[in-house]
Order: structure tokens, then sequence, then C-alpha cells
């Protein structure tokens, strides 16, 4: 997040919510993801057993741990200080083409945010080359071969000081999406994509 993203007044987020929550949850994350590696290296894989096991359990918080630090970036990355900016000509129709209408992908988005226990990603597949809504109710939680292209955090900590349900924090998000980090995400990835076909 840039200086001037964490020390204005945006999205309706309070500059404490924005500042508290980029800069304690990622940091925090971080610096677990040190330990867990230092951790993992001495672990004993003589030891490796599917019901438990210590290296089993590093690797799960690993997993979490690093998720938690890319999907922060990614949402901090995606939320624009302008009202209703607008998807890209490429990024609408693929939305119409893979979800029936922009208004339909916003409406299944919005109901995945509303049920999901942590996180809501707009992806890219990359084996289907379509677009998909998924949720994430843990941060070891995620699809393979899909770039995130939209992410949204529902942890009651990213909003329960600043709003008053999360209804209102989901539609405050969606009128601040910064549609051209999306579409430059979109861009990247369809790049990608064409090469590995």
């Amino acid at each position: 997040m840039d200086k001037d993203n964490r020390q204005a007044n945006h999205c309706g987020f309070s500059r404490e919510l924005l500042i508290e929550h980029y800069t304690h949850y990622p940091e925090m994350q971080q610096n677990k993801i040190k330990e867990i590696e230092a951790r993992l290296i001495k672990a004993d894989v003589a030891m490796a057993d599917p019901n438990f096991c210590p290296l089993r359990s590093l690797k799960i918080e690993h997993t979490h741990a690093l998720n938690s630090v890319k999907l922060h970036k990614k949402f901090f990355e995606n939320i624009s200080q302008q009202l209703d900016t607008q998807p890209s000509l490429e990024m609408l129709h693929m939305l119409e083409r893979d979800f029936g209408s922009a208004q339909e992908w916003e409406k299944q988005f919005f109901a995945l945010a509303m049920c999901s226990r942590g996180w809501v990603v707009l992806g890219f597949d990359l084996e289907d080359g379509i677009l998909r809504n998924f949720f994430s109710d843990s941060n070891s939680e995620g699809v393979w071969s899909v770039i995130p292209l939209l992410v949204l955090d529902v942890f009651e900590h990213a909003y329960f000081t600043a709003f008053s349900s999360r209804n209102d924090y989901i539609r405050e998000f969606l009128r601040h999406v910064k549609w051209s980090e999306v579409s430059r995400r979109l861009n990247v990835v369809m790049e990608m994509y064409k090469k590995m076909k």
C-alpha cells in the first residue's frame, strides 16, 4: 500500500483500520513465515505421518502464513481511491462470457462474500481459460492453477470496527474496486495462458 493510501481516509475505511490491517497482519505473518521456515529446515522427515507429525503441522501453518501475506497484498492493491471505476472492455467481455453479465458476476461475488469466513476471489483458471469466483474460509485453502484477479478480505478484523455490517462493507468495497489493477492482472495472466496453450 502506498503512502497516500495509508494516510488517506478513502473507500469508507478509517485511516486507523487501514493502517492497522495493512501493517499488523502481513508483518505478523511475515515474521511467522521466517520462524516456520527455520523450523522446517530442522524438521525430522523420518517421523512423517499423515495423521500428525511436526513436519505436517509446520507445512500447514507455512501455507496459512504465506497465503495471508499474498492475499492481503492483492486485497490492498485492488482498492481504489476513486468511486465506481469501470472494468476494462476485455474484463467486461470475460465477465459476460463466464457469468452471463457483469451484474450476475457481482451478485455471485457479493453472495460468496456474505457466506465466506475469510476471502473471496475472482480468479482466472489457467486450465480452462475462464474466470471463476471462489471463496476460502481459511488462508490455507485455495484452488490450484487459479490466478487471483480481484481479492476481498471478509475476515471480521477487516471491517467490524468501521462498518455496521458485513453487507455495508462489501457494498463499499465493490464501489471502490480498482479495475485498472484487476485489468493489469488479467493482461499478465492472459499472456501466461497463451504461452501455456
